[in-house]
């Protein structure tokens, strides 16, 4: 029989250096946290001004009327009430993970030439408004025929937050 020599760890040191080291752990996770989550939490707090500059390029975006004082909501808001419009279907099970959204600002008029839609009669065009497209099912529509989609685009206000227009199937704004 060929008997190896035990080896054993170094007795540890004091309780000191052990909670030493797993601070400084604890400070590189929530760095490294705030380094990856910054980025997202600025563009998920973008209003509408901010947001179509990044849409259109600041050129463009400062030929583009904006009303000044207005209180516009944020991307995560409009994000939020675009989610809303999710339809429940059978089998679907979306469970803790949510479903993908992407959004662009962009005024009524152009909002509503990329879903290929009119705008509604007697708006006016200067409107601010986001395009969502939702990566889930509508909701049916309950006097129409049933779906089959398993993507939406809402044309959403910029500043009520009101679903202007809804398109099923579209996939209008690409992520």
């Amino acid at each position: 029989m060929v008997h190896a020599p035990t080896q054993q760890l170094p007795a540890a040191g004091s309780s000191l250096d052990l909670r030493r080291v797993l601070t400084l752990f604890a400070a590189v996770a929530i760095a490294l946290t705030a380094v990856g989550l910054g980025r997202g939490n600025a563009r998920a707090n973008q209003t509408y001004p901010a947001a179509l500059a990044a849409t259109l390029g600041p050129e463009a975006a400062a030929l583009l009327p904006v009303p000044q004082g207005t209180r516009y909501l944020t991307r995560k808001q409009i994000e939020h009430i675009a989610k809303g419009g999710i339809g429940k279907l059978r089998g679907l099970r979306i469970g803790p993970f949510a479903p993908g959204v992407t959004s662009a600002a962009l005024p009524l008029g152009r909002a509503e030439s990329l879903i290929s839609h009119p705008a509604p009669a007697g708006a006016d065009l200067a409107t601010p408004a986001w395009v969502v497209t939702v990566d889930a099912p509508p909701q049916p529509n309950v006097l129409g025929e049933p779906t089959t989609a398993t993507v939406f685009t809402d044309v959403i206000d910029a500043v009520s937050g009101a679903v202007i227009d809804s398109c099923a199937g579209c996939r209008s704004v690409e992520g």
